[in-house]
């Protein structure tokens, strides 16, 4: 598995909801000298035959516009649209949100005439877990029913694919961006993804996302 690194920021003043929020270098207790980062996204490619030109993003960020957890899986883009179809061709999304639970799939469809396509999504509302996904661990490891942990080997790998990640940012190689309280994080840049991600649905997740 192979890595690179996409931006890493940190907030500076903004408002969510009523509350007027400072900088992060203005917390109570943090070091602006350490340029520690409160949002971080990361690219990761599985290096092999199965997974090739797949791409998974992990997004985190704190003091954001919106408190959201999911995992977005987006389908590839059809090369050309049949039959004399007009419309932009927008990837298919299927969602797995997290904290309430639901799963969302957006596609494109056919619209009011015809030959036009439109956007469609169909969504399910889950029922809650009776406990929460760390009480759910825990009670699993009390039971000793290992399925929801991951074993040394796995915990050495990611460390090993994370590293150089921590180090780049450590050594000042990937510069450190800014973005606003209560938004949703640093800017577009001149990746399609995001792009294509905030035409077809609101801003991307604000927790990881594989």
């Amino acid at each position: 598995m192979t890595s690179c690194t996409a931006p890493a920021a940190r907030y500076r003043p903004g408002r969510i909801g009523d509350h007027d929020i400072p900088a992060y270098a203005d917390e109570e207790g943090v070091d602006p000298r350490r340029r520690t980062e409160t949002f971080a996204e990361v690219e990761l490619e599985v290096d092999n035959w199965r997974w090739s030109g797949t791409t998974f993003r992990l997004r985190s960020g704190k003091a954001l516009g919106a408190d959201r957890k999911e995992v977005a899986v987006r389908f590839r883009s059809v090369p050309h649209l049949p039959f004399g179809h007009t419309g932009e061709i927008v990837p298919n999304v299927l969602r797995f949100e997290l904290e309430p639970e639901g799963l969302t799939l957006d596609l494109t469809g056919i619209g009011a005439h015809t030959q036009e396509l439109a956007p469609l999504s169909l969504t399910a509302h889950l029922e809650p877990p009776s406990l929460p996904a760390y009480g759910r661990l825990l009670l699993d490891i009390l039971t000793g029913d290992p399925a929801l942990s991951i074993r040394g080997d796995e915990a050495e790998e990611a460390w090993r694919v994370l590293e150089p990640v921590l180090a780049t940012w450590e050594k000042n190689l990937v510069p450190l961006e800014e973005y606003p309280a209560g938004s949703d994080g640093p800017p577009p840049r001149a990746s399609t993804w995001r792009h294509r991600d905030a035409q077809l649905h609101d801003p991307v997740p604000s927790t990881t996302e594989t």
